[in-house]
C-alpha cells in the first residue's frame, strides 16, 4: 500500500508519425539505408536478444524484402551478433549502423516496416512506445515488463523462440489489415503515455506523503 506506480513516458514532441517522407529518407542515407527494413534500436548486447532476432530474420526473409536495420553502439559480448549473421550468410540483407543520433532516432523507427524488440530483459521498456508513437508496428518479447508495456498494440512473441519472432514478422508481412489495426493501437497506446501525467502521479505521491 506504500507503493505508486509511476510509469515513463512518450515525448510527443519527438516521437510522432508527422515526419516528411524527405527527412526520412536523409535520415536513412546517413546510416547507409536503402529501401524498406525491420529497424532494431538499442545497445548490441545479450539481453536485448539481437542473435535470435538476426535468426528469426533469416528464418522469415523473401528474396528482396526489407533488409534487417541493427542500429546501436556495441555493449557487451556482441561478437556472436556478427558471427551469426556471417554464419547464416546475410551479410548483404543486415546493416550494422553503430552510434544513432538522438535526432535522428524517430526517423528511423518512422522508416521502419516493424520495429522489433523482443528483448529478454527490461526494466519498462520505452522504445516500443517510441515505436509506436512514429506509427510503427511493433513486435515485443511476452515476458519481463513488455506485456504491461505493450498492451494489446502489439504482437507478443516468446523471445526464448526464434520461431515465434519469425512467425510474427511473417504475419505482419501477410496481413494488412492486422497491420493497420496494430498502427492504431500503437499510436493510442503511446498517447497513454506521457511525461506530464508521470509529473503529475509523482506530484501527487509527494503530497501525499508530506500531508502525513
Amino acid at each position: 500500500e506504500k507503493i505508486i506506480v509511476m510509469p515513463n513516458g512518450v515525448d510527443h514532441s519527438l516521437y510522432h508519425p508527422g515526419y516528411a517522407a524527405d527527412a526520412v529518407e536523409k535520415a536513412k542515407r546517413r546510416y547507409h539505408i536503402e529501401g524498406e527494413y525491420y529497424l532494431y534500436l538499442g545497445t548490441l548486447e545479450p539481453r536485448k536478444n539481437i542473435e535470435r532476432i538476426v535468426q528469426a530474420y533469416a528464418r522469415s526473409k523473401k528474396p528482396g524484402g526489407p533488409r534487417l536495420v541493427l542500429a546501436g553502439r556495441k555493449g557487451w559480448l556482441y561478437e556472436s551478433i556478427f558471427a551469426a549473421v556471417q554464419e547464416l550468410g546475410i551479410e548483404r540483407d543486415v546493416i550494422f549502423t553503430d552510434y544513432v543520433a538522438d535526432a535522428d532516432v524517430p526517423l528511423l523507427m518512422s522508416g521502419a516496416k516493424i520495429f522489433l524488440f523482443p528483448s529478454l530483459y527490461e526494466g519498462f521498456g520505452l522504445p516500443p512506445l517510441e515505436a509506436m508513437a512514429c506509427g510503427t508496428p511493433v513486435v515485443t518479447a511476452s515476458t519481463s515488463s513488455l506485456p504491461e508495456v505493450a498492451g494489446d498494440a502489439a504482437l507478443l512473441a516468446d523471445p526464448y523462440s526464434v520461431r515465434e519472432i519469425a512467425a510474427a514478422i511473417a504475419r505482419l508481412e501477410q496481413d494488412e489489415a492486422l497491420r493497420q489495426s496494430l498502427i492504431q493501437k500503437g499510436l493510442e497506446r503511446a498517447a497513454q503515455f506521457t511525461w506530464e501525467k508521470s509529473a503529475q502521479i509523482f506530484y501527487a505521491a509527494i503530497k501525499s506523503a508530506a500531508a502525513e
